[in-house]
Order: C-alpha cells, then sequence, then structure tokens
C-alpha cells in the first residue's frame, strides 16, 4: 500500500466514514475509492481530486525544479 493510500483509507475511518459514504460525498464511484486505497495507479487525477477534497485533505505536487503546486482547492 501506499502513502497516499493508507493516508486517504485513514482519513476516511477518521471521519467514520464508509466507502459508500465516501462515494456520495465525492460522487466517486466505490470501485475507484478501492482503488485509491490499496494503491492502484489506474484511476484518474480527478477521481483522486474529489476524494481529497470530500476528506479535506490537500493535495500539493512538487514541480522538478521544486517549486510546490496545489492540486486542489484546500
Amino acid at each position: 500500500m501506499t502513502a497516499l493510500a493508507k493516508m486517504i483509507k485513514e482519513a476516511r475511518k477518521a471521519q467514520q466514514l464508509s466507502q459508500m459514504d465516501l462515494r456520495d460525498l465525492s460522487g466517486v464511484s466505490a470501485s475507484v475509492i478501492y482503488k485509491l486505497e490499496t494503491g492502484r495507479s489506474d484511476v484518474t487525477l480527478s477521481s483522486l481530486l474529489a476524494v481529497s477534497e470530500a476528506l479535506g485533505i490537500e493535495l500539493v505536487g512538487k514541480s522538478p525544479l521544486g517549486t510546490e503546486v496545489k492540486l486542489n482547492d484546500r
């Protein structure tokens, strides 16, 4: 399991949400949530962003030059 997958799963459980609850909050299918939580790489960035927004997780990326860029609106 990747660090991101672990963070998503732990955030969902900390908020006492089931995968179905998160599906309803994020608009992302339960199968995609399962893939995110198990570290599968075949999910879209838009799905990852929707789930992170629903959980209140800020996603930050780094450019090759080291500049940090917020990936979502948190």
